[in-house]
């Protein structure tokens, strides 16, 4: 609405009277003049600039005969430009077939003849009144009304637009709770964080960390590109301690803040990463602390047998470097997952467990084994294959003490049939095996026994180059092989100590 022009009540008592005779005009102004507030004009002319300048009124009255143009005329051009102005008819020229005209043409709607009562002429007007009031009223509550109906618009438009965006986040939220189940470890729980972060709380920088006290279980990630100085730090908390922190800069690249849709988004995201992160951490420490077991319960069997000090962990590293050599060499990719070279590092050291069932008189002996004590000997990897299949009954969910029951009977089976204890050949042998025999074999022969001394590194690569086809799978021992610098980087890191080869002697001299 105008708030410039009159309002309803100043406007419905203003009338303007138009008629060529000074004396009409000041006699009908005195009949209406106690109760409108009436102006007058003597042509038409005069009486559109009245309009123009100092309307709106609610009635023109006008004279069938005035200079310059017919009252028909001017009113119906009042109607035309004033639709709200009621135009009415005072007339001493009285004609049926020109009141009817006036009444359609000029848009009209009473017709009075001169002179009139002034009663009747007031009523009239009145009612005229009446109809301006109608017709203002109208036109406000229909102005209100589409008022109304944009707002009402913009507001569902607004809500729609809402919801949308909300029903966008929730499917990102959802999938990323569901590719979180997927993850298996801290830096790909923080990738997916950071991504899901930035991308829902329109690619603003994100950058997260996470991890524990134990430095090297600590990672983190970053998307959305650098952050800015403003930023909004979330605590993420599981557990009943923190596992990390998810910072976001605080405003997007419109520079509008963190809206509150936003925030429990954010809060979302947190709370997600915390029970991902936080089930991480516990397995890992669930893992390690069943590691220490395995490596002590390997080790039992490593005290009764002439191999020294750090044997068990260089077989382990031996085995993850060879695994990971044949997955970047294309090789067993449908198998060779990270999961699967963590499980075939934590069973590597358990492939001799069979040797607690030998005698001393046969583990311990310097010299060369008899037929019968070497058929007694080949007996461990049954043992340990035995032993291990008995603790699986009681664990059936740990994948990783099939890949060791796998390792222990298997890993002194060669490529070419000749091995023990069934003679499998090829791939009929457990890949976990395959790679455990080249590692052991390596190991072996590049360190110090009482009956032997240690080879070195390139002559041991010389022995594995010509075991191919034969002892070794070929695939295999080549991506060993292609990786030796890195074994031999790794043997001389976890060389045996001066205590370890004095420990062994003394071993081998109790035995004998």
């Amino acid at each position: 609405m105008d708030n410039s022009r009159p309002n309803l009540d100043s406007v419905r008592h203003r009338v303007l009277l138009v008629d060529d005779s000074a004396e009409i005009l000041d006699a009908v102004a005195r009949q209406l003049g106690g109760r409108f507030d009436v102006s007058r004009a003597l042509t038409g002319e005069q009486a559109l600039a009245l309009l123009e300048q100092d309307g709106p009124f609610a009635v023109v009255i006008s004279d069938y005969e005035i200079k310059s143009m017919k009252g028909t005329e001017l009113l119906a051009t009042v109607h035309r430009r004033w639709p709200e102005t009621i135009g009415m008819m005072l007339t001493g020229f009285v004609d049926l077939d020109v009141a009817v005209s006036a009444l359609h043409s000029g848009r009209i709607l009473r017709f009075l003849e001169k002179p009139c009562p002034q009663q009747r002429l007031t009523e009239a007007v009145e009612e005229c009144v009446f109809e301006h009031c109608r017709l203002v009223r109208t036109r406000l509550t229909a102005g209100e009304v589409e008022h109304s109906r944009d707002a009402l618009w913009d507001f569902n438009a607004a809500l729609t637009a809402r919801i949308r965006d909300q029903t966008q986040a929730l499917h990102r939220l959802n999938k990323f709770v569901s590719d979180l189940n997927g993850a298996e470890c801290l830096g790909q729980i923080a990738k997916l964080a950071a991504d899901a972060a930035s991308g829902m709380l329109g690619g603003r920088a994100v950058q997260i960390e996470l991890g524990s006290s134990l430095a090297e279980l600590t990672t983190g990630a970053s998307a959305g590109g650098t952050l800015p100085g403003e930023r909004h730090v979330e605590e993420i908390l599981a557990g009943g301690g923190s596992v990390g922190m998810l910072v976001i800069a605080l405003r997007d690249k419109d520079l509008r803040g963190l809206s509150i849709i936003q925030r429990e988004l954010l809060s979302a995201i947190a709370a997600a990463t915390a029970v991902a992160s936080y089930n991480v951490l516990r397995r890992l420490e669930r893992d390690e602390a069943q590691q220490a077991a395995i490596l002590a319960l390997a080790r039992l069997a490593e005290q009764r047998d002439n191999e020294t000090g750090k044997h068990l962990e260089r077989v382990s590293l031996f085995c993850r470097l060879i695994a990971e050599g044949l997955r970047e060499d294309g090789h067993c990719n449908d198998v060779i997952s990270d999961a699967w070279i963590e499980d075939l590092a934590r069973s590597a050291p358990l492939h001799d467990i069979g040797k607690v069932g030998i005698p001393d008189a046969i583990l311990l002996k310097p010299g060369k084994l008899t037929p019968e004590e070497w058929a007694v000997m080949k007996r461990h990897t049954d043992i340990g294959a035995q032993t291990l299949r008995a603790v699986i009954i009681d664990n059936r969910n740990q994948s990783f003490l099939q890949m060791s029951l796998d390792i222990a009977w298997c890993h002194h089976e060669k490529w070419d049939g000749s091995g023990y204890p069934r003679g499998l050949a090829a791939e009929e042998i457990p890949l976990s095996a395959r790679i455990l025999a080249v590692a052991d074999v390596y190991d072996a022969l590049t360190t110090v026994r009482p009956y032997k001394e240690a080879w070195d590194h390139h002559r041991a690569i010389e022995w594995i180059r010509q075991g191919m086809g034969s002892h070794f799978d070929p695939r295999t021992a080549e991506a060993f092989i292609a990786r030796h610098a890195r074994a031999d980087f790794i043997r001389a890191r976890l060389a045996d100590s001066a205590d370890d080869l004095v420990g062994c002697q003394r071993a081998m001299g109790k035995a004998g």
